[in-house]
């Protein structure tokens, strides 16, 4: 019998935070506010699932910046 499993990784986004220049390109994009999870499955049926970090991304050229749960919250919360 073979059993097929894996995971895959999945961006969720909470929040969008507004226009800010970007450190790391230096453009002016919105930032994002977004929660990282990694998905076990079993023949393609996801199992359960597992945050990897939570944080600021720049769509622009994939930034992330992790933040500590206290901080995502805030954020999230404003």
């Amino acid at each position: 019998m073979v059993i097929v499993y894996g995971s895959k990784n999945s961006i969720k986004i909470k929040k969008n935070l507004g226009v800010n220049v970007c450190p790391n390109c230096g453009m002016n994009t919105e930032k994002v506010l977004a929660a990282e999870k990694q998905q076990f499955t079993v023949f393609y049926i996801p199992i359960f699932s597992h945050t990897l970090r939570k944080g600021l991304i720049c769509p622009n050229c994939g930034m992330y910046k992790t933040l500590t749960n206290a901080e995502f919250k805030e954020m999230a919360n404003n």
